[in-house]
């Protein structure tokens, strides 16, 4: 493939990068699967979310306020949005009485957002459906595989 004015050719090229046992990596298939992986898994929480008459985004952050009360911040962090939409995305699971806002017991000055009884109900029958789908999709991995993972993108998302 030829570069063009549009495409120069050191962006046809993708950067390499040494992995930690030194065998050279594309970076660009990195990116292509990372997003490959993020678009299969944001389908399976669709599919699943619409169940419970939510959008993937809501799904997400009420699965993220299972581990602990987040500032709307850190919802728009474990969601992937800017935290102005996770603003509005709390006041509508507000609205439909799945979350609470209140003051951080640390720091006044911010605000955190937990579960409600109700959120937490909606959340753990949602969680269960996904896990379900997340076996299937998973079950290609060995325990050991699903562990690797797990700490590389914890790597990757430091």
């Amino acid at each position: 493939m030829a570069a063009t004015a549009a495409h120069p050719e050191h962006l046809l090229t993708a950067p390499k990068f040494a992995s930690p046992q030194g065998a050279p990596t594309e970076a660009l298939d990195v990116l292509l699967r990372v997003f490959e992986a993020q678009g299969q898994l944001a389908a399976l929480v669709g599919a699943e979310s619409r169940v419970f008459s939510l959008t993937p985004s809501e799904a997400l952050a009420l699965i993220a306020l299972t581990r602990d009360s987040l500032p709307v911040s850190g919802i728009a962090r474990a969601v992937g949005i800017r935290p102005n939409g996770a603003s509005v995305l709390v006041d509508r699971l507000r609205e439909r009485r799945l979350v609470r806002r209140q003051r951080s017991r640390r720091d006044n000055r911010v605000v955190t957002v937990d579960l409600s009884d109700e959120g937490r109900e909606l959340t753990v029958s949602l969680m269960v459906k996904v896990n379900a789908q997340l076996g299937c999709a998973l079950s290609a991995l060995t325990t050991s595989e699903i562990s690797q993972l797990v700490a590389v993108l914890a790597k990757l998302t430091a």
